[in-house]
């Protein structure tokens, strides 16, 4: 329909110029042939150079009128002065046609800009509609955990070596963390130097797996502060279909832990676009800002809900 109205305008528009310069063109000749009548009336010769144009035009109108008029005994051909009236009557009315078709143009233009909207907004839609098939199909969920251990007994004033014991703190950490969490249904466990991987192939466990991950911290947490011990937690999530290989994906969560971002978990876009569609959640998705992670990309972190 857009292609026909498109048409449509753009013969309205070769009428409406054609409308413009037979206008010029009449108002040049009525100007011309009107100032040499009423010259050659006066007896002035200097505007003799429209005589051909004046002649042509009489000859023109001798084909539909042809007597002459007595103005004070003087007689006349009258036909140039007829042919000046009528010109200015058809000028009149040509601009009358011409402001006619602008608003038909307008409305045309109308027309053209709902029907690309329409066209627009299917577009849109189908693109999103695929947009959330192919979304949906990620229903894989990876996870990242990494802890830092830091002891509360030393500081700048009281010295003493703040590396020491970090290391068999965070081992102690991930072997409490795991034997909590080895027994999750569907879940896989992976040790890779100091962070542990969680694959889980059904995402609709998210929220359970997010938040048993959460008590489980918190207990560490609690443990280990008794003994003046600091625990930090860094936890990354993605998702990823069944094409993809973890391989593929566990680049982009070490990248999202490099960010160092504390006792948090975060995600990318594509993460919050698949936790949209379904049907709870426990979890709000936040922006936390744009970082570069290869390049700018926006991150986000998951607050639990009230």
């Amino acid at each position: 329909m857009v292609v026909i109205y498109r048409l449509f305008q753009k013969l309205l528009n070769i009428l409406i110029n054609i409308i413009f310069i037979v206008q010029i063109a009449l108002m040049i000749i009525v100007f011309l042939t009107a100032t040499y009548w009423f010259l050659e009336l006066l007896g002035f010769t200097s505007f003799d150079f429209v005589a051909p144009i004046a002649d042509a035009v009489v000859n023109f109108m001798h084909l539909f009128y042809n007597q002459e008029v007595a103005v004070g005994g003087v007689y006349f051909d009258g036909s140039l002065l007829l042919f000046d009236l009528i010109a200015i009557c058809l000028v009149v009315i040509m601009t009358k046609l011409k402001v006619s078709l602008l608003v038909f143009d307008e409305r045309l233009r109308n027309k053209i800009v709902v029907c690309e909207t329409q066209i627009e907004n299917r577009f849109n839609e189908k693109l999103s509609q695929d947009l959330m098939k192919s979304v949906s199909k990620c229903n894989n969920i990876g996870i990242l955990v990494q802890f830092s251990a830091k002891n509360m007994m030393v500081d700048d004033f009281w010295g003493g070596d703040a590396s020491a014991g970090v290391k068999e703190k965070e081992d102690e950490a991930f072997k409490v963390f795991y034997g909590a969490l080895k027994n999750i249904p569907e879940c896989q466990f992976a040790k890779t130097g100091n962070k542990m991987v969680i694959i889980c192939k059904d995402f609709s466990k998210i929220d359970s797996i997010l938040k048993y991950i959460d008590i489980t911290i918190n207990r560490i947490r609690v443990s280990m502060g008794k003994r003046k011990w600091r625990l930090f937690s860094y936890i990354a999530v993605d998702v990823f279909d069944d094409k993809t290989p973890f391989k593929e994906v566990y680049p982009i969560l070490e990248r999202l832990l490099g960010l160092q971002i504390r006792d948090e978990v975060i995600c990318l876009g594509n993460f919050c676009m698949r936790y949209d569609i379904e049907p709870e959640s426990a979890y709000e998705p936040m922006l936390k800002g744009t970082y570069v992670l290869g390049e700018r990309t926006e991150v986000w972190t998951l607050i639990k809900k009230n």
